[in-house]
């Protein structure tokens, strides 16, 4: 109940950054819905992010992006992938016993942000994923010697829905350039795999991120 509690929060918290109000030479007030001109830029950038699965530690690294709308609401995607995979020991499925199995993965989707503040130095964002992933087990970490096909490979994959509410502190390092700190909480059910749970993918993670664009 607490986490569907603090979910729905961060969802309509980041909903009111689109009407928030934006300051403009210290007087003149902007909204999102409600001016007669819109104002469009966007950025792109990648991210590296430390999380876990299943208790473990993971590295996560991957990019987001997108349109923004008058400075303060960003429309577009992001995506990771697991850079460490994690091996488990004599792992069971369907009769059979692998000495050795490896999980790896990733997940994206839509990306919705909201920009608080944007044109101070040090400023604050909401962000909030809503998309799928996906994670295997494989028998091998890469393929070896003329093996090329991984494919071949894959013990058991998983399909999941993915909800990853965040809040992060961004610093106007140039025009062009943020630099972005920030956690989030990855809500990820029904993981479909053996010997993890289903909720094995719900994590906090703690990330840093570069921003380009015209903001």
């Amino acid at each position: 109940m607490k986490t569907k509690l603090f979910l729905i929060s961060i969802l309509c918290l980041a909903t009111a950054s689109t009407v928030f109000a934006q300051e403009k030479n210290g007087e003149e007030m902007q909204t999102l819905f409600g001016t007669e001109k819109f104002t469009f830029g966007g950025y792109g950038g990648p991210q590296v992010a430390y999380s876990s699965f299943d208790g473990r530690d993971i590295w996560l690294v991957g990019g987001k992006g997108g349109v923004i709308i008058n400075h303060c609401f960003v429309i577009g995607g992001a995506g990771y992938g697991i850079t460490n995979p994690l091996r488990y020991e004599n792992l069971e499925f369907e009769g059979d016993i692998y000495s050795k199995a490896y999980i790896n993965g990733g997940y994206g989707g839509f990306l919705m942000e909201g920009i608080f503040w944007p044109k101070k130095l040090v400023h604050v964002s909401v962000p909030v994923l809503i998309g799928a992933g996906g994670l295997m087990f494989t028998d091998q970490l890469y393929p070896e010697g003329n093996d090329q096909n991984m494919d071949d490979h894959i013990i058991t994959y998983s399909s999941f829905f993915v909800l990853e509410p965040g809040l992060e502190v961004e610093l106007n390092v140039v025009k062009f350039m943020r630099l972005t700190a920030g956690v989030s909480y990855r809500y990820a059910p029904n993981v479909d795999l053996p010997s993890v749970s289903s909720n094995a993918f719900n994590s906090l993670k703690a990330s840093v991120s570069l921003k380009f664009g015209h903001f």
